[in-house]
């Protein structure tokens, strides 16, 4: 640290110890020679600083910018222009946008009399985030390189970075396990607000499912027949326990995870299938499916800004969520756990009649990369255990397509579990398990 502010304000330090030598001689002398030059060397000082002052002063800076949202592998673009409202010409001004999203880019210009600069900036978005962008730096020097001053100008504005998809034209069926992906109905005796079509009236039928107006048509009593009126729809669960995920960012089990929840959620968008997302980060989120246009811009926002900073357990959660789902859900559970404990609170799930499929990130492929993922005994026994119970598994490992690996669910016969995914599940007890509260949108 004290060598890295030695290299920064070198050049003032030698400057400051030639004033106090000089002083020193000054003092010790008499001569007026050196008085003359302490003089002179004070004069440059302040003749620097000023400078650099009123370099700063009469600046007026403009920021121009499209949207407040991009992608992971996009470009933020804009563009700043200075105007000099003064009459003292303006240099050594480096001018750059004070930001927490990359390393900030600046560039040097020099303004005369009345003068407008502009220039385009553009960052690449490597990670997603929420991110502090608009504020833009000038930072002034004097023409001795003793001086450095800066002045902020504008106000900072969030900026989100949603994070990377994937097309999934090959997705398995058996992954999203609903319907078509679309649309479906089913009779009900019961009257809902669902009206499918009419028959003739049946003995003991009431006289609220009279259809009035048909009945006056076909001069005979008409009764509707309802529909049960309930859309197929996904659930994603994100485990973002901290327990659940290793390796450095962006290029670890978390960010491939966030990879997988975002592409599902595009793609089921994309086929009008209403779909939720669920995350046990440090805020727990529950945002119910929807068919709101804006509902995937909010999922993306939400995954954007997520994090593996949660404490509740997985197989905890998954008993949190129980009350939102039913038979007609499909629940897309992501994880790089290696407990057992949440494959048998799926099986509870399961056994409700709800459709349940797993992505399994492998950590392995981020502690030895370009090891063969091998399967040892416990995770053959996971992986038979979700099998036994129709769970199909489906491995994601790292710098492999995604879109092949949810194409696929894994064969049990040749598991190809990752090793230490934790002891057989079958001894796992999740009895008493209390839900917790958490953020439902």
């Amino acid at each position: 640290m004290i060598k890295s502010f030695i290299v920064e304000h070198r050049r003032k330090i030698l400057f400051s110890l030639l004033i106090l030598a000089v002083l020193f001689y000054s003092l010790g002398t008499g001569f007026s020679f050196f008085y003359r030059l302490l003089f002179t060397l004070v004069l440059l000082v302040i003749i620097g600083y000023g400078w650099a002052w009123l370099n700063l002063r009469g600046i007026e800076v403009r920021l121009t910018r499209l949207g407040t949202r991009g992608r992971v592998g996009d470009y933020l673009e804009g563009q700043i222009q200075l105007i000099n409202r003064t009459r003292l010409p303006k240099s050594w001004l480096e001018v750059m946008e004070d930001t927490d999203l990359a390393e900030p880019g600046g560039r040097t210009v020099a303004l005369v009399k009345g003068q407008v600069r502009s220039f385009r900036i553009a960052t690449y978005l490597s990670r997603r985030g929420i991110y502090r962008t608009g504020q833009v730096r000038v930072t002034a020097r004097d023409p001795f390189g003793l001086f450095r001053l800066s002045r902020t100008f504008l106000n900072h504005q969030s900026y989100t970075v949603l994070p990377r998809t994937v097309p999934l034209p090959d997705l398995d069926r058996r992954f999203a396990n609903l319907p078509s992906d679309s649309v479906f109905s089913r009779r009900t005796p019961a009257i809902t607000p669902e009206s499918s079509t009419v028959r003739d009236y049946a003995h003991g039928d009431s006289l609220r499912r009279i259809h009035w107006p048909y009945t006056a048509r076909m001069n005979r009593l008409m009764v509707k027949e309802f529909d049960i009126g309930v859309s197929a729809q996904a659930w994603v669960l994100l485990d973002m326990d901290r327990r659940s995920h290793l390796g450095d960012p962006p290029d670890n089990t978390e960010e491939l995870a966030v990879t997988v929840a975002a592409s599902l959620v595009q793609h089921w968008d994309e086929t009008a299938v209403p779909v939720g997302l669920a995350a046990n980060s440090a805020d727990l989120w529950m945002l119910n499916p929807d068919r709101r246009p804006a509902q995937l811009g909010i999922l993306m926002e939400t995954l954007a800004g997520i994090r593996a900073d949660g404490t509740l357990s997985l197989e905890r959660f998954i008993y949190d969520l129980r009350p939102h789902l039913s038979g007609f859900n499909t629940l897309m559970v992501i994880t790089a756990s290696r407990r057992p404990e949440w494959t048998s609170a799926l099986v509870s799930l399961r056994r409700q009649g709800i459709n349940i499929t797993v992505c399994y990130v492998d950590h392995t492929s981020f502690t030895d990369p370009g090891g063969e993922s091998s399967t040892g005994t416990t995770g053959q026994a996971v992986a038979e255990y979700l099998a036994q119970h129709d769970i199909p598994i489906y491995i994601v490992r790292r710098d492999e397509d995604i879109n092949l690996a949810l194409s696929r669910p894994l064969a049990v016969g040749g598991a190809r579990m990752p090793e230490g995914v934790g002891a057989s599940p079958a001894a796992a007890d999740t009895a008493g398990v209390e839900p917790v509260a958490g953020r439902v949108a």
